[in-house]
């Protein structure tokens, strides 16, 4: 999962009401857009149209409200991809829900406000008769794209079947909350308790780059692309280790451009351990992906028969 920078965090915390009415504006347009008959496209369109003016007046420039907008496609699409067709606006609300928190920096709570503003959105998203696998379509770049946020075979195809995490690499997976909406809200996007059989990792398939966002500068604002951090340099591994969660690993990496894979999948079971699972069983799956809905995990653990590949692509 992309970290949320803690700057970005700064500036919706001072102001959450006013990020979650900024929100609320942009979702009338696009149920009005929506009801008017408008594409999944156009009515995301009209909603980045009226929601970014109301931004740049919190002090998100229009890069960065862009750059925001690529960061939640690449955390919570893929888990609205792997969710079922027919979730309910209930659902996606959840999916939301999660995968906000987890993109938020470690030990930071998302602000009440801005949780309920993710668990609107996925209601009026579902009022409006927009499926999750439409909404994944529109939030994430077309396959093929670099900012495609999952698992390709060698020939450049996708391998993740929609409303099907099993076709998911247990590698591509991040465990989802414990206790988060989904297991609380929308229990039917978590994963069966004795987890699902993934797909194996071929040699052939291949990871995205972690999606980075770089720090606004001193003045607060982004000006373009050349300040969202290039994945595959020297600072590579590190940026890679605060996405999945934490820095645990990188001592031992003896080179800078090790395989993402192997440090994400580290990580992860790291952060799984950290929600308080018996050691040293990984954490349940659950409905989210990457990453991050319907995502699952693989093997049971002894412990408490939870499947511990979860959701989060």
């Amino acid at each position: 999962m992309p970290e949320i920078p803690q700057e970005i965090v700064d500036m919706v915390s001072a102001d959450p009401a006013g990020f979650a009415d900024a929100m609320g504006s942009g979702m009338d347009a696009m149920t009005a857009a929506m009801e008017g008959g408008a594409s999944p496209a156009d009515a995301f369109e009209a909603m980045g149209d009226v929601m970014g003016p109301l931004m740049e007046d919190m002090g998100m420039s229009p890069d960065m409200f862009d750059a925001m907008g690529d960061m939640m496609g690449a955390g919570i699409g893929g888990a609205m991809h792997m969710a079922p067709a027919d979730a309910t606006g209930g659902d996606m609300g959840a999916i939301m829900q999660d995968g906000i928190d987890m993109m938020m920096p470690e030990g930071v709570d998302c602000p009440p406000a801005i949780m309920d503003a993710m668990g609107d959105m996925g209601s009026a998203m579902g009022d409006a008769g927009m499926g999750c696998h439409d909404f994944a379509a529109e939030m994430m770049p077309p396959p093929g794209d670099p900012g495609y946020p999952m698992p390709m075979d060698g020939a450049g195809n996708p391998v993740v079947e929609p409303g099907d995490p099993a076709t998911c690499p247990i590698e591509a997976c991040q465990p989802p909350p414990m206790d988060g909406a989904c297991a609380t809200a929308a229990p039917d996007m978590m994963p069966p308790m004795d987890g699902y059989d993934h797909a194996p990792m071929d040699p052939g398939m291949t990871m995205p780059e972690p999606f980075v966002m770089a720090t606004p500068d001193p003045t607060g604002e982004l000006s373009g692309a050349e300040n969202i951090a290039p994945a595959g340099d020297d600072g590579g591994a590190a940026a890679l280790g605060g996405a999945m969660g934490g820095e645990e690993h990188l001592g031992e990496i003896a080179d800078p451009a090790m395989d993402a894979i192997d440090l994400g999948v580290a990580n992860a079971m790291d952060a799984a351990m950290d929600q308080g699972m018996a050691d040293p069983a990984p954490a349940p799956d659950t409905a989210m992906d990457g990453a991050d809905a319907g995502v699952a995990d693989a093997t049971t653990t002894e412990a408490d028969g939870t499947d511990p590949s979860a959701g989060m692509g």
